[in-house]
């Protein structure tokens, strides 16, 4: 998307060119969010754009098209969905994680979580509706923060997952299970049981 411009192509054997959007702020990611069924880019100006493409732009009343959600410090790297209440989760370098909510015609920051032993950034964020409605994040450091901001506005916090020795790289809930699988710079994989918060398995690179 270097050329400012959002490209959106028919998944058929034509691959026919359907949309064709100028930008004006360079585009630095892309996520779909199947719940709002709108596209989310994140801007080099650190905002979120939102893009309403395909049968849901002939909705006369939608109000997702065009918005701008300005509050992050630095790079966005990562957008999700809560699912209860319906928001819109991102994480940034500058070390938080923000909540908006898109129901109404105006746009709502619901709330910042934000965790000082992520001082570097916040590099991914990962959320699951079963077992409680747990989102995780992880940044530069060898943990995994727990929050569960459908518990609480100002208490959403839970806990760490601890156990890697190198810096954690990714992770991603297992559909339909309280489990999530973590990867580290050394190509450890962990396990968890999110009830727990706790390892269920380790599968060293060794």
């Amino acid at each position: 998307m270097s050329d400012r411009r959002l490209i959106v192509w028919e998944n058929n054997p034509s691959k026919r060119e359907v949309i064709n959007k100028k930008i004006d702020v360079l585009q630095t990611g892309v996520w779909y969010l199947p719940n709002h069924k709108i596209w989310v880019t994140a801007g080099s100006d650190h905002s979120l754009y939102t893009h309403v493409i395909g049968y849901a732009m002939d909705r006369k009343d939608n109000h997702f098209d065009g918005m701008v959600l300005s509050s992050h410090k630095k790079k966005v790297t990562e957008v999700t969905e809560i699912s209860l209440p319906k928001y819109v989760a991102s994480c940034s370098l500058d070390g938080t994680i923000k909540l908006w909510d898109l129901s109404d015609k105006i746009k709502t920051l619901v709330m910042e979580l934000k965790d000082n032993s992520t001082i570097r950034g916040i590099r991914g964020i990962t959320y699951s509706f079963d077992y409680g409605g747990n989102l995780l994040s992880y940044g530069f450091e060898t943990h995994i923060n727990v929050w569960c901001p459908e518990v609480s506005k100002t208490k959403s916090y839970i806990g760490k997952l601890e156990g890697h020795s190198n810096t954690i790289v990714a992770c991603k809930f297992i559909p339909s299970s309280p489990n999530c699988v973590s990867v580290d710079d050394k190509g450890n994989i962990r396990i968890w049981d999110i009830r727990t918060l706790s390892t269920i398995q380790l599968i060293a690179s060794e």
